[in-house]
């Protein structure tokens, strides 16, 4: 052995023995690996799972069980884990949902689910997608999208969360705005969304994430929230983005009176007239509380949560001005035509076409059906979706975005309109079979969002990977076009109304104004500088 090889043997045996020493005496430097599932959160310690190279942190509690006094209060910080390591391997209970006869779910039910990518903690703080999930306030939870594929996708941290629903999350009532300090009652279902924000600014950096970067998201009640939070004060700086996925279809907010009003009635459904005190109410069974529900909840004009309707506040340029990117899918209105008509066997006819659009609409029928002539589509109900979509979606939400335009930094407007979509477990999947064509119909885009189908044609799988590159660009740095090869997504400004279509292929010559007769709906100019 030559002198050289001694020496880095000798060097190697001095620096090695003290090593092996101090680390069989447990010395406080063990360079041992910390348990990447095992995160500290102000709760105590959680450990998750690692699924598939995604580190799955599931069912922590970011509020305090809403029962017994909490019913109907705004959610509280939720309590210190009262075990050394919380198992966090599996969801939390949705929220009180289904019927009163066959109700799903619990009141205790304020959980967030973070998904991670990679097995190993990232060296530098990565964005965070928090999703809202969707359902008309009635149905629905976070855990029932999974966020592993979409984590690893777009290299970003996501959140999905539960939320009170139905009169748990969304009753008004003189009794509950009487308990409250600003006479407020209502959007219990808002507040806990906020709440988790909340805890994600102070908890998602344990995570790897960057608190400073939370895009919020959301599809149809989940869409119409993320409207809902930037125009509440109560969510300003806990949120740099937002995108608001077919969720413009209630752009004026019932007020608290009104709210109120319905509470009293859906009280006495209950058998709680007493209008000055909530102990009849919170005395019911959660079951009996789904009795006499509406079709879908909505959030109310409570003067705390939200000061005004969500168009008033885009207009008026009072909300929390952040990049925001919103949007349809091209036909909206078919799956709550055939659920209204079809799916129960009384498809809309010729005769009785306009008194359709007059009762599902309450719109002008005569003006109405001479633009969209029954004659020139498939079927009346056909004919009764398209002016659906086109008034409740499509119009609605470019009136928004032209505001949101005006003030936000940066705003971008979509169509998806894959013509045969992806619908397995789907709204439509949830209906006795029709005659309708579905085609692109509301929400669904989100598989393609959140890269979930199973199987993709070679048309779906690069139309997905367009769509995640464009949400993770946008999430990375606020403009969709990073790192996107897909046609340029231009600005949406109110002048000109540039909309990007997602479709075969993705194009960013669309005319959503005009193709979706935006002028009869709202009264202005079409649109110029395409």
């Amino acid at each position: 052995m030559d002198t050289y090889h001694q020496r880095v043997i000798r060097w190697f045996i001095a620096i090695a023995i003290p090593l092996v020493i101090l680390g069989c005496g447990g010395s406080v430097h063990d360079t041992a690996p910390a348990d990447p599932t095992v995160v500290k959160t102000q709760q105590g310690q959680v450990k998750g799972v690692t699924v598939n190279g995604v580190r799955e942190f599931l069912g922590l509690r970011y509020a305090a069980p809403p029962t017994g006094a909490l019913r109907w209060k705004p959610p509280v910080v939720a309590a210190a884990y009262t075990t050394s390591m919380y198992d966090a391997s599996h969801v939390g209970s949705s929220c009180v949902q289904g019927t009163a006869t066959a109700p799903t779910g619990s009141e205790d039910c304020l959980f967030i689910n973070v998904y991670v990518p990679g097995t190993t903690a990232s060296t530098t703080a990565l964005p965070v997608l928090f999703w809202i999930h969707g359902g008309g306030f009635i149905v629905g939870s976070g855990s029932a999208t999974d966020g592993s594929a979409l984590a690893q996708k777009a290299n970003a941290i996501v959140v999905t969360i539960n939320y009170r629903l139905n009169a748990l999350g969304f009753l008004a009532h003189p009794a509950l705005a009487a308990e409250d300090p600003n006479g407020a009652s209502g959007d219990y279902g808002i507040m806990d969304q906020t709440a988790a924000l909340a805890w994600v600014q102070k908890n998602i950096a344990a995570f790897g994430g960057d608190p400073a970067n939370v895009t919020i998201f959301g599809d149809s009640a989940g869409g119409h929230s993320v409207y809902v939070q930037l125009a509440s004060p109560g969510a300003a700086g806990l949120f740099a983005k937002a995108v608001a996925m077919s969720g413009g279809f209630s752009r004026q907010q019932e007020t608290l009176q009104q709210a109120e009003t319905d509470g009293i009635g859906y009280a006495k459904t209950w058998g709680c007239t007493d209008t000055t005190s909530a102990a009849c109410l919170r005395n019911l069974p959660a079951s009996a509380l789904l009795q006499g529900n509406p079709v879908a909840w909505y959030a109310t004009i409570d003067g705390k949560v939200l000061p005004s309707s969500t168009s008033v506040a885009f207009a008026s340029g009072q909300y929390n001005r952040v990049p925001v990117i919103s949007g349809f899918t091209e036909d909206e209105g078919t799956y709550f035509v055939a659920a209204a008509f079809d799916a129960q066997g009384n498809p809309v006819t010729s005769a009785g076409y306009e008194t359709a659009i007059q009762n599902f609409l309450g719109v002008p029928a005569a003006a109405t059906a001479a633009l969209y002539p029954a004659s020139q589509f498939t079927s009346p109900s056909q004919a009764l979706a398209k002016a659906t979509g086109d008034y409740l979606f499509t119009c609605s939400e470019m009136q928004d975005a032209g505001n949101l335009a005006k003030y936000s930094p940066a705003a971008y407007m979509y169509r998806f309109s894959d013509p045969a979509p992806y619908s397995v477990h789907s709204l439509i999947s949830l209906l006795p079979p029709t005659t309708m064509n579905y085609g692109a119909f509301h929400s669904s885009d989100l598989d393609y969002w959140w890269q979930l189908i199973p199987s993709p044609t070679a048309n779906q799988a690069s139309l997905s990977t367009a769509m995640t590159t464009a949400l993770a660009g946008f999430a990375h740095s606020g403009n969709p076009n990073s790192g996107s090869t897909v046609a340029n997504w231009p600005l949406y400004t109110s002048a000109t109304r540039q909309t990007l279509d997602f479709g075969y292929p993705v194009s960013n010559t669309y005319d959503a104004y005009t193709a979706h007769q935006c002028s009869y709906w709202y009264g202005e100019a079409p649109s110029h500088g395409l």
